[in-house]
């Protein structure tokens, strides 16, 4: 089984479980994981990458949903600055602090 079969096939449906690589390709993971992944997927992420890893990949992230801006906020104590997404003027539209 390939590693990131673990996560969530689903996921991926787009790409060959194959060609993905954790560290190649991390931001798409992690971007794919917090838009549309389950819990277990997330903290399984969380795992493989570390807690301050993930940090800086969400931050670089050119757009996520206002939800997922809030939730990533919160859980890993980031001011709406040092996310890429806020900086965007489609986020800042939809979203203020």
């Amino acid at each position: 089984m390939h590693p990131l079969a673990q996560l969530q096939p689903e996921l991926f449906w787009d790409i060959k479980l194959e060609g993905l690589d954790w560290n190649k390709h991390k931001q798409l993971i992690v971007e794919r994981v917090i838009e549309r992944g389950s819990y277990k997927a997330f903290r399984i992420t969380e795992k493989h990458y570390g807690k301050e890893e993930m940090k800086k990949i969400i931050g670089k992230l050119p757009y996520m949903h206002p939800l997922d801006i809030c939730f990533v906020k919160v859980y890993f104590q980031l001011q709406t600055e040092e996310l890429k997404c806020c900086s965007e003027k489609r986020s800042n539209l939809i979203y203020t602090n």
